[in-house]
């Protein structure tokens, strides 16, 4: 029998982490912690009830009805793969948060080997990517060689997405931390760093943390990932004591594929990828694993004759917002197809204006623009997920690429 993927705290916290994003969803709380709706203690214990309400009086539960309970047990199967095992009904007749890791352990023991990851995309439908147990347990052998002289792992991501599966669930274990909630919250890192420890979290994140901290305590490295990080960030938090910071460049669809430690400029590969990075068809950038397993790359990279890399650019189009894959093409086809408006285009904020969505807007002759602005700004905070929502809208005549060719003037 193999060892299993995770320790049961790991698990633990994975599973809380992905329960709780589906009920925010489920519940219209997209963007909220569900334990504070509820009043609940994180990190969950074993005998928190998942359906049902207190009973005993005061027993902790997620109050769940049964069509939640459907719900959460075809998340927690996609994502651990239980049907393979035939586990997946064992969800519904399992009353505590402790018997649903326990599905997952007899899972994983019979012999599961791929867990399901979804994209954070705003693309509509998330995509699912399954990867592989051996695929990732190379990943975090590298990794753990990498990082060998670090105690502790505060990871601020999602544990349930693959960032956070792997940092805060598979290192932390590897690391020997993984008895240990690795996963901590804004609120308690500034107060629980300690030498030794690695800090884990995407560039949105680093930017609170660098306003928010000071002066770092001695021997502290960062980790960031999911998007560009600037270099003035990473500058001013090695400035304020940060001993390091390393950059992991991947996806979902493929997991880690490069790393660099600043200040290098280019990625190199991590070793369990092939050693060649073969670019083709417009620069569509091809890996073969040391497993065989093949993947193109989300970015378009320009590769120098010892395989290290720098990203050009997203292929398909798409922008970070806190960590989420946007398109801001679909942004504005929703925009266009609202009442009122005759054409919208959207864009990332430069740096200078912010981090956000911004939109071009285009009215309806003879349409009220400043009705048209309050009717656009309340649709938008009640339809678009967090990261989609435009932040500043521009009226005009006619759209930017239009008029002059380009839309670098707006």
């Amino acid at each position: 029998m193999s060892r299993p993927l995770l320790s049961r705290p790991a698990i633990a916290r994975v599973l809380q982490s992905l329960l709780s994003a589906e009920l925010a969803v489920n519940r219209g709380q997209r963007g909220q912690q569900v334990e504070a709706t509820l009043g609940l203690a994180a990190p969950w214990r074993d005998h928190l009830l998942i359906a049902g309400h207190t009973d005993p009086p005061g027993c902790a539960t997620l109050g769940c009805d049964s069509l939640e309970m459907l719900w959460l047990s075809a998340a927690a199967n996609e994502m651990f793969h239980l049907h393979e095992a035939e586990r997946d009904s064992d969800l519904l007749g399992a009353k505590t948060f402790g018997q649903w890791i326990d599905c997952v352990e007899a899972a994983w023991r019979h012999g599961v080997n791929t867990v399901t990851f979804s994209t954070s995309g705003s693309t509509g439908v998330p995509k699912r990517c399954g990867q592989p147990f051996a695929h990732l347990r190379l990943e975090v052998a590298f990794l753990t060689d990498l990082f060998s002289k670090r105690h502790h792992v505060l990871c601020l991501t999602p544990a349930h997405h693959i960032y956070g599966f792997l940092f805060g669930g598979m290192l932390a274990d590897a690391l020997g931390d993984g008895e240990h909630p690795s996963c901590g919250t804004l609120k308690s890192l500034a107060r629980t760093l300690s030498p030794g420890d690695l800090v884990v979290a995407s560039p949105a994140y680093w930017h609170w943390l660098d306003r928010t901290i000071s002066i770092w305590p001695e021997d502290v490295e960062g980790v960031t990932s999911t998007g560009v990080c600037p270099p003035a960030l990473i500058e001013s938090l090695l400035s304020k004591g940060l001993r390091g910071m390393t950059e992991i460049y991947g996806s979902t669809e493929t997991s880690g594929v490069g790393v660099r430690k600043w200040p290098a400029e280019r990625y190199r590969l991590m070793p369990h990828w092939s050693s060649t990075l073969r670019v083709d068809n417009g620069n569509a950038p091809q890996l073969t694993s040391s497993l065989g397993r093949k993947v193109s790359l989300m970015d378009t990279v320009e590769v120098d004759e010892a395989d290290t890399f720098i990203v050009v650019g997203r292929r398909d189009s798409a922008v970070q917002v806190g960590g989420t894959n946007v398109f801001p093409s679909r942004v504005a086809a929703l925009l266009g197809a609202r009442p009122g408006v005759q054409s919208a285009a959207v864009r990332l904020m430069r740096a200078t204006e912010g981090n956000r969505l911004k939109a071009f807007v285009v009215p309806e002759a003879r349409e009220d623009e400043e009705g048209l602005l309050l009717a656009l700004q309340s649709w938008i905070s009640l339809n678009l997920p967090v990261a989609e929502r435009p932040m500043a809208i521009q009226f005009g005549a006619a759209l930017p690429l239009t008029r002059l060719g380009k839309d670098a003037d707006w």
